[in-house]
């Protein structure tokens, strides 16, 4: 049997909480940690274990014995000393995987440094998702594999219709793999082509699951 993953939130504001909530619905322990006692009273229903401490003192995080955690998260987005110092600590104290929160660019140039793997701008991140589902609304929905891969299924392009898969060259020119499509109206027994043949040609309204590297997703408009 595989080893429950251990996640440590730091910082209980909407960011935190709401990866907290998130976390809950899955096979983790997680431990949530802020000074404010009503938000960390709120976290004692989605988390193990909750402390309310000041996470920029290391002896409050050693004592918390977080140096097994797999991974930690600083939702501290706004307070930009205090996301640096509690970054640095859990660096030091050998978490092997920190995501973070970031409020602006400084901040995030901040957080490279430090060596965080992977850093949030969620208003950058919602600016630059609503902007790509005005410019790519053919994009239904997308799903992480891991931090390079993503699942992507969206209606077919307008200039991919008519066209069969292997004269789009689909895995050639555009480097994405197309594993699976759904026909709209036809018979629900045959509406389903995993892992179509190249002779297939592409309807209107077709859905199309993608498998690819985040860049070449990105690159041609699939990743919102």
């Amino acid at each position: 049997m595989s080893k429950k993953k251990q996640v440590i939130v730091i910082g209980l504001g909407r960011f935190g909480m709401s990866v907290l909530k998130e976390l809950s619905k899955y096979d983790c322990d997680v431990m949530a940690i802020d000074e404010r006692a009503s938000l960390v009273d709120e976290a004692s229903e989605f988390a193990l274990h909750v402390a309310k401490v000041n996470a920029m003192d290391r002896e409050n995080l050693e004592e918390l014995d977080i140096k097994d955690f797999d991974v930690a998260v600083v939702g501290i987005g706004n307070d930009f000393e205090a996301s640096v110092m509690v970054t640095l600590l859990l660096k030091e104290l050998g978490i092997p995987y920190i995501i973070a929160k970031s409020r602006d660019e400084t901040h995030t140039k901040f957080l490279k440094m430090l060596g965080v793997d992977k850093i949030i701008e969620p208003e950058k991140d919602m600016g630059v998702k609503i902007a790509k589902t005005i410019v790519f609304p053919n994009v239904i929905q997308s799903m992480e594999l891991d931090d390079k891969h993503n699942v992507v299924e969206i209606i077919a392009p307008k200039n991919w219709v008519g066209k069969s898969i292997v004269d789009l060259n689909i895995r050639a020119k555009y480097n994405i793999n197309l594993v699976c499509i759904e026909k709209q109206n036809e018979n629900i027994a045959e509406n389903i082509k995993v892992m179509p043949t190249a002779d297939y040609v592409i309807k209107e309204n077709d859905k199309l699951t993608l498998i690819a590297p985040n860049e070449d997703l990105k690159n041609n408009g699939f990743l919102v």
